[in-house]
């Protein structure tokens, strides 16, 4: 099986399983019965209306599914797209209120539960009879699953299976034009602070999906999601290729110029790339323009 058969199947899976019991031959109707990323059966009474989602990903996920007018406010930290940046805000980082969301009547809430400080919605909005889908994203077909899912709870199943079918041949695309060369050796640095301490992600991570996809072997693929790493362990790896996501992208000169790096095989083959962090750590629709942008830092020569 090609990893493209196996993300199709997962994406049906997701969306078959989601469903509680569907009837062979007939269009599923409503009221509907899903299972989220928490195995939770979520029961949908008739299409939402009004919805508040938390997580910018999420968010992504119902703009592009066309579902702009039905989401009545959003978590903070939403950046994508800007037509989002007008709905009100029912929080962030230091907590949402229940009251506060509330007040906005909504229909179903969509959460992630990365997103710890959202975790107090969920009880007093369950115990109020108000949906709560909460979505996960642990690697690339997740997010097609999350799709679909959202598809689901939304009625706008013809649109989530538009937009993973074109997320699948995007994907197969990209990695049409590296096939028949090894993939390449990668730190991908999500994070770097001034005492020598970076970040990076590992297995169980959808950035580390995103490499594999773009050619490259992760070094840190033995490590568990997001991982704080020492210089010297990045050394012993010693990648081919190091890509460092910044949020302002500073010259690769200055990651080559840090004490003892000059002696890595990326520097010394002048494999240094940083990209704008932006997108590619936001587990949604636009992950294929991070497979993309990390095919073309991996592979050059493929993507003249």
């Amino acid at each position: 099986m090609t990893r493209r058969e196996g993300l199709g199947l997962l994406l049906a899976a997701g969306a078959g399983m989601a469903l509680a019991e569907p009837v062979a031959g007939q269009a599923v109707t409503w009221p509907r019965t899903l299972v989220d990323a928490l195995q939770r059966s979520v029961r949908i009474a008739a299409p939402p209306q009004r919805i508040v989602t938390v997580f910018p990903s999420n968010v992504e996920i119902l703009f592009a599914l066309g579902l702009a007018d039905r989401v009545v406010a959003i978590g903070g930290r939403v950046r994508h797209p800007p037509e989002a940046l007008g709905k009100p805000s029912v929080g962030g980082a230091l907590g949402y209120s229940p009251e506060a969301v509330a007040a906005y009547r909504p229909d179903l809430l969509v959460l992630t539960p990365s997103h710890q400080t959202a975790f107090g919605l969920v009880e007093p909005f369950t115990r109020a009879g108000v949906p709560v889908l909460m979505l996960a994203h642990p690697d690339l077909p997740s997010v097609l699953r999350n799709i679909a899912l959202v598809g689901q709870a939304t009625g706008a199943e013809a649109q989530a299976e538009r937009l993973g079918g074109q997320m699948l041949q995007q994907l197969e695309a990209v990695r049409a034009r590296w096939h028949g060369v090894p993939p390449r050796s990668v730190y991908l640095e999500t994070a770097a602070a001034e005492r020598g301490a970076f970040q990076t992600i590992g297995r169980g991570h959808y950035a580390d999906d995103a490499l594999a996809w773009a050619g490259g072997r992760n070094v840190f693929s033995d490590l568990n999601g997001s991982q704080q790493v020492s210089a010297e362990a990045i050394a012993v790896r010693d990648p081919e290729v190091i890509i460092s996501l910044q949020a302002v992208p500073k010259p690769a000169a200055s990651i080559a110029a840090r004490p003892g790096w000059q002696h890595l095989r990326a520097v010394r083959d002048g494999r240094v790339v940083v990209l704008e962090r932006g997108h590619k750590l936001i587990p949604g629709p636009r992950q294929i323009e991070a497979v993309l942008d990390y095919a073309r830092a991996l592979h050059p020569e493929r993507f003249a």
